[in-house]
């Protein structure tokens, strides 16, 4: 056993590292990212939402890139998909 640990164990030690590398970080920032993905793909009219600057607004047109939300009476504003924080 020793000799293995002697022999292997810098590599044994790399991959245990990596292992937590990807458990602690890479792994709950992929699934932060798929949340937000499904939140940005299931915006619709008639939804009140966050932008990422702290603007609260309703979404009045969906494009495929792009929300127009409605911030107050008579003013429109166009956001990219990407600056929506979150749904209310």
């Amino acid at each position: 056993m020793n000799e293995i640990l002697a022999k292997y164990g810098t590599w044994i030690m790399l991959v245990v590292w990596g292992l937590i590398i990807y458990l602690f970080m890479i792994l709950p920032n992929k699934k932060k990212a798929k949340k937000q993905k499904e939140m940005l793909d299931s915006l619709k009219e008639g939804v009140n939402i966050v932008t990422i600057g702290g603007i609260k607004g309703t979404i009045v047109a969906v494009r495929e890139e792009e929300v127009d939300v409605k911030v107050d009476k008579g003013i429109k504003v166009t956001f990219v998909k990407s600056a929506i924080s979150r749904v209310l």
